[in-house]
């Protein structure tokens, strides 16, 4: 409620944990630090308490809906960039795969020239080290400040365990000492055909500290407390670590904006806006530079 009265907004200095400060230590560790965690992918000690309560006015006081966890029984490729890249096929335009960027350059016109081909407009939609690279030399400065962004690991563990189903797709685990993973998802309910399980640990920097092998062992014991009785016989078929996978959402985070250069526009969940690294920022940041593109 004092968040809703003062408009879900804070002074930009304050952390997620800051906000929390005075409420009880159960909710903070069993609402307000998973959560932070699942949006921002930044311990709550170090997340922007100016976005987290952005995210929190969209979802709960955004309208119907805003707040509904959609969790797809397809691979993301087939979810967005496929049929994205169909459409483009069926109505006439060129889709190269595979085809890397390596220069990114001025022409003597002024327009943007990609590898020596020259384009009339350009929207770069890479990760912040790719754009970091490409844009080095029409925009030393932005380069830089893309460059600077730090990152936050996500470590995801996937387990067979045949006898177990979870009473909901996705099901929150207790991360801490038993473990690092906050979240577990059922894949057999999602579409899999194999009794997956993906347990996910987020902001996971400090767990892959002793490696990948150590922090997916870590995750089979959790796995085993959490759920007494199975996991006995388990083993980790595979563990990923993205250890640049977001961008870390810290307190007075200045993100590069979407213009880079006259006909160079950028794209993606690192850009500034008002949300962490999530699809939904991803997407918005894309309708932006679509937005600002125009004859010439």
């Amino acid at each position: 409620m004092g968040w809703r009265l003062a408009g879900f907004e804070c002074d930009p200095t304050m952390t997620v944990m800051d906000l929390g400060r005075g409420a009880p230590p159960a909710v903070l560790q069993d609402w307000l630090e998973p959560l932070c965690v699942a949006a921002l992918n930044t311990p709550a000690n170090r997340a922007s308490g100016r976005v987290f309560l952005r995210v929190l006015r969209d979802a709960v006081f955004g309208g119907p809906g805003s707040s509904d966890l959609l969790l797809p029984r397809t691979g993301l490729s087939e979810l967005f960039p496929e049929p994205a890249a169909r459409w483009l096929v069926a109505n006439g335009h060129q889709f190269r795969r595979g085809q890397s960027v390596d220069r990114l350059d001025s022409s003597a016109d002024g327009r943007p020239s990609i590898d020596g081909q020259t384009f009339d407009q350009v929207v770069l939609a890479t990760g912040a080290t790719a754009m970091a690279r490409m844009t080095a030399s029409i925009n030393p400065e932005w380069s830089r400040r893309c460059a600077a962004l730090e990152h936050q690991a996500i470590l995801t563990v996937y387990i067979a365990e045949p006898a177990l189903r979870l009473a909901q797709p996705m099901t929150a685990l207790r991360s801490g000492v038993h473990g690092p993973a906050q979240f577990v998802f059922d894949l057999k309910a999602l579409g899999h055909a194999a009794p997956l399980f993906a347990f996910v640990a987020s902001a996971a920097d400090a767990a892959l500290h002793d490696g990948v092998v150590v922090a997916a062992q870590r995750v089979l014991d959790q796995a085993r407390i959490a759920f007494p009785g199975f996991f006995g016989q388990s083993t980790v078929r595979h563990a990923a670590a993205e250890r640049r996978a977001t961008f870390a959402c810290t307190t007075g985070l200045h993100r590069p904006g979407h213009q880079v250069a006259r006909h160079v526009l950028a794209a993606g969940d690192h850009l500034d806006g008002p949300y962490p690294a999530t699809l939904e920022g991803a997407i918005r940041s894309g309708q932006a530079a679509a937005n600002c593109l125009g004859p010439g």
